[in-house]
């Protein structure tokens, strides 16, 4: 959601302004205490003949009391920056508006430390006030400036921007499109759009390529597999594009829906603005916040610890597959990832080298639904291998597509493109998610399970996601990876 990533991005730049101000703050007195207190040995900048004393060297100088009165400006500044917007539209306001709401900040600042000095009759040096008002506009400054090229590599690299399918062709579908691509830095990509069956034979509508009709909206979804649906539908079609909305909340893709919606039995309904032309959403995955945050640099953090400790043992391992068996030590697969995004996921190789070959001899012996291959006594698997599957060892180098960010240590299990195509629609919702190490199907029989459980499991997971319930995941893994239940 727009408005929480907005918020979010915009309290750690509050908080990354109130640490540059009590830096600018030390830095400013550091620089007045040379200059003005310093009596210890001179050592003279060339040229200008100013005294200077070496960063690395201490000194010892107690404040005197009406140099507390700067202390009020570290929270002051930031507060006052944040009335005037700047924490609002992170990385997407021009340096120009970024400038004017600076000055205008920092002279209010400036006006209010000196209001308060006469007040309370505390005279305070201006050449400190100065100092510590410049060095804070610079630094502040410099860090919108980093923000705003990073946002802009971002884009142009093709990250950090999500793919939207726009359904409908009346004014309100024409004003969103207009304001995607006028504004890109925003993130947001208009990739195709869905209309009304009487527009079936239009192959551009509103600059946009036509994917299909309303009632073709589930096919469209999986030939293209956008980020975000935008349902701006005139009032005399919403009831064709009801279909299109079911398949939307079944596949578990974002809706962004002007000006009416449905009764929906899974996703939850929540109302936001994309830039002052108001939307409802449908979500049927967690909304962006401080949880998805720190599950996000948890699992970042943990993958690091993790690594190392079984860095001895990854050792081990691959130098018992290199003497047993002839073959790579590493088995890696394209498998679907978040939104059906496909990544190299890594396995230490537990199967002879040619197995992909003879599983086409051994599909008639598969104990597993159609839509997964599994056979408990699978004549491809090595000895070792045997070993390595029943602890889930050979999961470890996983490890490092957690570090990557390509999967998380909690989440459903990552498919084959040739499995999610025998999906059912309402199995896709399985995609909304980023995949995980372990989830609710490893604690609940692993392979014992028949392939419809599996699903249902990991969309229970999705529709009841919170930090505890990782953590209580993570913990029931442990002893069901170590009495190896329902391991094959």
């Amino acid at each position: 959601m727009l408005k929480e990533r907005t918020y979010i991005a915009g309290r750690i730049s509050l908080f990354a302004d109130a640490a540059i101000t009590a830096i600018s703050l030390w830095l400013a007195f550091y620089a007045w205490f040379l200059l003005y207190r310093y009596n210890g040995p001179n050592v003279v900048i060339p040229l200008f003949g100013y005294q200077l004393l070496p960063l690395f060297r201490s000194f010892n100088y107690e404040f005197d009391p009406q140099s507390w009165l700067y202390i009020l400006a570290i929270p002051l500044l930031p507060l006052v920056l944040e009335a005037y917007g700047l924490h609002e539209g992170i990385g997407f306001r021009r340096v120009g508006d970024t400038l004017r709401i600076l000055l205008r900040g920092h002279l209010v600042v400036l006006m209010v430390l000196a209001v308060v000095s006469v007040v309370l009759k505390r005279p305070i040096s201006r050449v400190l006030l100065v100092a510590f008002v410049g060095v804070t506009f610079v630094l502040v400054f410099f860090k919108e400036l980093i923000i705003f090229e990073y946002v802009r590599l971002s884009r142009e690299q093709g990250r950090n921007f999500r793919n939207v399918l726009i359904v409908g062709v009346g004014e309100i579908a024409r004003k969103m499109i207009q304001r995607m691509h006028d504004q890109p830095q925003w993130g947001f990509k208009a990739v195709g759009c869905v209309v009304p069956p009487h527009m079936r034979d239009e192959k551009m509508v509103n600059g946009l390529s036509n994917f299909g009709v309303y009632d073709e909206t589930p096919q469209v979804l999986k030939a293209h597999q956008p980020d975000l649906v935008v349902f701006a539908v005139d009032k005399a079609y919403i009831a064709e594009a009801e279909p299109a909305i079911y398949a939307c909340e079944t596949q578990g893709i974002d809706i962004w829906m002007i000006p009416d919606f449905f009764d929906t039995s899974v996703a939850k309904v929540s109302f936001d603005d994309f830039h002052r032309l108001p939307v409802m959403a449908f979500r049927t995955t967690p909304e962006y916040s401080w949880q998805v945050l720190i599950k996000d640099a948890f699992d970042r953090l943990a993958a690091a610890v993790l690594l190392a400790v079984v860095a001895p043992l990854i050792v081990l391992v691959t130098v018992l597959i290199k003497a047993t068996s002839k073959g790579p030590v590493f088995f890696k697969q394209v498998r679907q990832g978040f939104r059906g995004k496909p990544f190299m996921l890594y396995k230490f190789r537990t199967m002879v080298s040619n197995a992909e070959q003879l599983r086409a001899e051994l599909e008639v012996l598969n104990e597993m639904d159609e839509v997964v291959f599994k056979i408990e006594r699978d004549p491809r698997i090595t000895p070792l291998g045997r070993v390595l599957r029943k602890w889930s060892i050979d999961e470890l180098p996983q490890i490092f597509n957690v570090l990557k960010g390509e999967m998380s240590l909690v989440g459903p299990r990552p498919m084959l493109h040739t499995e999610i195509e025998k999906f059912k629609y309402w199995q896709r919702r399985k995609l909304s998610v980023k995949p995980g190490l372990t989830c609710l199907w490893q604690i609940s029989g692993r392979s014992n399970l028949r392939f419809e459980d599996w699903m249902r499991l990991d969309l229970e997971y999705i529709d009841n996601w919170s930090l505890l319930l990782d953590a209580k995941i993570l913990l029931w893994t442990i002893p069901v990876v170590l009495v190896a239940k329902g391991a094959k």
